[in-house]
């Protein structure tokens, strides 16, 4: 998403769509709250080009993605997902090899991982400083389910690993 990235929506309602111009707030499922103005309407919608800061947009992007990527298969995770403010975490590794890593979503019970090593599944790894089991692969990384899930007073966006 880059300075005139945009989104094509389609209104919940039979309502007229917004004029173009018109500052509108979206509410989307699976990504939250996204600030706009329109940039055209067209018969059952409307583009909207997103107005947001680089750190909102850069989270914004990376859940779209995630999307993208589990549109093709079945999700069996039971838990929800946020994408967290601090993505970039360190991962130990078996052999006390340390991998950079960044947060693409996470749950109170895991974490999607995009990384370029791929431990084997079943392998114990340190998320930041939790403690891991890495349950699957990806094509971006791994997935790992926490030893210890977050409490829910201590998960949202601003958690640290």
């Amino acid at each position: 998403m880059g300075a005139t990235d945009f989104i094509e929506l389609r209104p919940l309602t039979d309502d007229a769509p917004p004029e173009v111009g018109e500052r509108v707030t979206c509410y989307l499922d699976n990504i939250g709250m996204i600030e706009g103005v329109v940039l055209y309407g067209q018969p059952g919608g409307f583009a909207l080009q997103i107005m947001t800061n680089p750190e909102r947009r850069s989270r914004i992007e990376a859940r779209l993605a995630w999307l993208r990527s589990a549109g093709d298969r079945d999700d069996q995770r039971k838990a929800s997902r946020i994408v967290p403010i601090y993505r970039d975490v360190r991962v130990a590794l078996l052999g006390a090899r340390i991998a950079d890593a960044i947060v693409a979503d996470l749950s109170m019970t895991g974490a999607a991982l995009l990384l370029d090593e791929r431990p084997v599944v079943g392998a114990t790894v340190t998320v930041g400083k939790r403690y891991a089991t890495v349950v699957r692969h990806t094509p971006e990384g791994v997935g790992v389910a926490f030893r210890m899930p977050f409490g829910p007073l201590t998960f949202n966006e601003r958690v640290i690993l």
